[in-house]
């Protein structure tokens, strides 16, 4: 007892504090009380520290508790399972995203098409997540300078605890099969849907053929998170194939008839001696 005694001696000068009756043993007692100069040296440090910290958040946690938060969002993002979007946090950072979508049908149908979702440093305070598309796609609500999505024309401000990633990542899958004219960041691109059916698509077919070109083009990203895409190698591929094939013959009866009787609307097929993704809409029945 009395080397710790001298060891918070030695740290620093103790402030005076009323004497009070000795606690005994096993009893628990306050810290004691700073004098008012003491207070007030504290107080100023915390408020320097705040004003010169960047990142700095209402939340006592800081960044832990933004961290903490995204991992939370991603968490139940996964258990959305939002059909043909693949995103991944960076190893990085948090706060940046990297994401594809694959459109399966429609007029975007075969488009592979590469974004990021910038997560301000607020978070989840202040304003929506950004989406930013590279290439940038011909589109209405997709800048064709910059890439980036009008997220705010579906959530015009952004509230904690009401809005969640996955719904921003929703209306960026969404904007593919229902196309928005109205205050559109390409101008071009509402005309031609609106005016020139046959133009827009000529410009749609274009932007798709584009992503699939640069599919397997080199990443200028040092992210080990980085989706990247490579050709077809029977001798890398072929095992991982037959594996999904033999656990899908394993497969028992109960698990079978579930598979039979589950909705199949939406599914995706490969064209025989391809690697080619397509989509099948089931016809209707009487």
């Amino acid at each position: 007892m009395r080397m710790a005694s001298q060891k918070v001696l030695e740290s620093g000068p103790v402030p005076t504090t009323t004497a009070g009756p000795v606690p005994g043993p096993g009893k628990k007692q306050l810290p004691a009380i700073p004098d008012p100069e003491t207070q007030q040296a504290l107080s100023n440090k915390m408020a320097a520290t705040k004003a010169s910290s960047p990142r700095s958040t209402n939340n006592s946690y800081g960044q832990f508790f933004v961290e903490y938060s995204i991992l939370a969002e991603y968490n139940e993002l996964r258990k959305q399972k939002l059909p043909g979007v693949y995103v991944i946090p960076s190893a990085k950072s948090a706060l940046h995203w990297h994401g594809v979508l694959f459109v399966r049908q429609g007029l975007y149908q075969e488009g592979i098409f590469r974004f990021s979702v910038q997560i301000p440093e607020s978070y989840p305070d202040g304003e929506s997540p950004r989406v930013i598309f590279d290439p940038p796609v011909f589109h209405p609500v997709i800048d064709p300078d910059t890439g980036e999505l009008d997220v705010k024309r579906a959530i015009h401000k952004w509230r904690r605890n009401v809005h969640k990633i996955w719904q921003v990542l929703l209306y960026t899958r969404r904007i593919f099969f229902k196309i928005d004219t109205r205050n559109p960041l390409n101008a071009q691109a509402a005309k031609l849907y609106e005016q020139d059916i046959e133009m827009f698509k000529k410009k749609v077919t274009e932007t798709v053929s584009l992503s699939k070109a640069r599919l397997y083009d080199p990443l200028d990203v040092d992210d080990p998170h980085a989706i990247m895409f490579s050709p077809y190698d029977d001798n890398l591929h072929d095992d991982y194939k037959s594996q999904m094939f033999k656990d899908k013959c394993q497969i028992g009866p109960e698990e079978e008839e579930k598979s039979k009787n589950a909705q199949v609307s939406g599914l995706t097929w490969i064209k025989p001696g391809s690697t080619q993704v397509f989509s099948r809409e089931d016809s209707a029945t009487a």
